[in-house]
């Protein structure tokens, strides 16, 4: 038998291998987390970029999109049903079958889960699960699961502001919570703005749709100015300014039109968010005088695009500037500070970018202090105009909420569906974006995969009230 010395030395040897395997192990795991995944059943999955359908299907099978929306509404919206609850509520009382919440969610979940057309919503969720668990959901015991038609019923009477009430909610709620901090510019939220056609019609919907005549042939448009903050890739839409002729009497009076939409808008922003200092965002159509006026008599700061068209005298100005002095010394970047345009003065700048062989130069004038050392992060922000394209207007027009189709022509109704369609994005973005077990996944799914499998679990598994412990996460979002 070995001494007794020699028996407790090799167990001392034992135990501190087994604590730097342990660690070294916890180590390569951390460094090479983004080569494997292991789900539930312990399987672990080597990421690429052509995963087979058997490892995809094992991957996805351990997520519950739809619990985990219900976690993030129930956590970090936790007065939504409430609000619902408590919209005005015109039915008579002899007629009510479905409490308000339970008209407001089930059309809330069909957006959730990308049914786009509201004859979809009956249809889709035609079966004995979903009405189990839309019952849980509502909080309220259903034997059927309300109709299309009652639903688009109870929305041609709600109270529009009243909606508009629970989006700000939403955004001053997501606000307090602190998790969007850290994309703040010295304090300042970056709100971009931008107009987007609806659709087009050959007939005069509601008698307010601005008109284009082309070819003795007259075309009728819906649009909407949209004002959405920036969060890393994250979106919100804060307010929406319809651009309509409401007022029009002769054929000889103005359209409505961008400039007086954003002046409507920036004075209910301002009421609606008195302590928020904006950094304004927009294309190279903000850069005038009366924008600029708003933005500076608001105390705002502003970013938007330069062209030679719009501010000629400006960009004459600028070009000559940094031909004689350009004031920072970065590369590709320009600038040329305090330049005075009839009774303003801000800072043109540039920066000029190459890739693959193409040469795009990005022109700017803001009111933002410029110098060497931060240059690059406000052109940055002047490039972020682009998200209210492609993760606002893209996503809404292409890509889960086809805000193209109006949903119905009521003009009372058309404009709520439309808020909906805001405020579902922005609670689908919380989970695609903030939830760590979704971003795990994010990378092989489509957007239009994920709400199949949010309705897949509506209407074929059923799950029971949350527990305070299901609610123990937090969500994170990257720049």
């Amino acid at each position: 038998m070995p001494c007794t010395a020699h028996y407790q030395m090799k167990r001392l040897l034992s135990f501190f291998t087994a604590i730097f395997v342990y660690f070294f192990s916890g180590f390569l795991q951390k460094q090479f987390h983004n080569k494997t995944i292991t789900i539930k059943s312990g399987k672990k999955i080597t990421k690429s970029e052509a995963l087979s359908r058997t490892e995809r299907r094992m991957l996805l099978k351990d997520k519950n999109f739809l619990n985990d929306l219900r976690k993030i509404i129930r956590k970090y919206l936790p007065d939504l049903t409430k609000l619902f609850d408590n919209l005005t509520d015109k039915r008579h009382k002899s007629y009510i079958t479905y409490k308000m919440r339970t008209i407001m969610m089930t059309r809330l979940f069909a957006l959730l889960c990308g049914i786009t057309t509201m004859t979809e919503i009956n249809s889709k969720f035609n079966t004995e699960q979903a009405i189990k668990n839309l019952s849980i959901i509502c909080d309220q015991e259903l034997k059927e699961i309300p109709n299309w038609q009652t639903i688009q019923d109870v929305i041609e009477t709600l109270n529009y502001q009243e909606i508009e009430e629970i989006r700000k909610y939403i955004f001053t709620t997501l606000l307090r919570s602190k998790m969007f901090d850290r994309f703040r510019y010295n304090g300042c939220i970056q709100l971009i703005v931008d107009t987007t056609g609806l659709t087009a019609l050959d007939y005069n919907l509601n008698n307010n749709c601005l008109t284009r005549t082309r070819d003795g042939k007259t075309e009728y448009y819906k649009y909407v100015l949209e004002a959405k903050v920036v969060f890393g890739k994250f979106v919100i839409s804060i307010d929406s300014e319809w651009i309509e002729n409401t007022d029009m009497n002769t054929e000889k009076q103005k359209q409505d039109c961008e400039t007086n939409a954003f002046k409507r808008m920036t004075s209910r922003i301002k009421k609606n968010y008195p302590k928020l200092k904006f950094i304004v965002t927009g294309d190279a159509l903000y850069a005038t005088t009366p924008m600029i006026d708003i933005c500076e008599d608001n105390k705002w700061y502003y970013i938007f695009n330069l062209k030679q068209n719009r501010l000629k005298t400006v960009f004459e100005q600028f070009e000559d500037n940094i031909h004689d002095q350009n004031e920072v010394t970065k590369e590709n970047y320009f600038l040329s500070s305090e330049i005075t345009f009839k009774e303003n003065t801000f800072n043109a700048f540039r920066y000029i970018e190459t890739k693959h062989k193409k040469t795009t130069i990005f022109n700017y004038i803001s009111n933002l202090p410029i110098d060497n050392y931060n240059i690059d992060q406000i052109v940055a922000m002047g490039r972020r105009r682009w998200k209210i394209e492609n993760e606002g207007f893209n996503e809404q027009k292409n890509g889960t909420f086809n805000i193209s189709h109006l949903c119905s022509r009521h003009e009372n109704a058309l404009k709520i569906h439309y808020l909906f369609i805001q405020i579902a994005h922005t609670i689908r973005q919380l989970l695609e974006y903030g939830l760590a077990s979704v971003k795990e996944v994010k990378s092989f799914v489509t957007k239009k995969e994920i709400s199949s499998f949010i309705i897949n679990s509506l209407i074929s598994s059923i799950f029971t009230n949350l527990e305070s412990s299901d609610l123990n996460f937090q969500l994170r979002f990257d720049g």
